[in-house]
């Protein structure tokens, strides 16, 4: 998660000087974006077919990253937008900012 949340910093804020690689705590952009396809690949969700807090956290967070396009669109991230309790929270989200 906080390997995430410096990811979207660094595309949010870049550097002027390309850091070195093991002074970062998730490598590269590409690296980080290629172990978040393989975490969803055996199944819709981080653990599989089983939703969990994980899921919850890491993709709430490259939700944030995508709505500010910090973060590239990505097609699992779809997935969690058809869980009908996203879907009740962001009508409330909605609810609340039009009021």
């Amino acid at each position: 998660m906080a390997v995430l949340r410096s990811l979207i910093t660094d595309c949010a804020f870049p550097r002027q000087e390309e850091p070195r690689r093991s002074t970062l705590g998730y490598g590269d952009f590409d690296t980080l974006m290629n172990v978040l396809a393989k975490a969803v690949a055996k199944g819709p969700y981080i653990m599989g077919e089983q939703f969990t807090a994980a899921d919850v956290v890491i993709g709430s967070t490259m939700r944030w990253g995508m709505m500010f396009n910090l973060l590239p669109k990505r097609p699992d991230a779809a997935r969690l937008e058809k869980r009908p309790a996203l879907q009740r929270a962001t009508a409330l989200d909605q609810q609340l900012a039009a009021a």
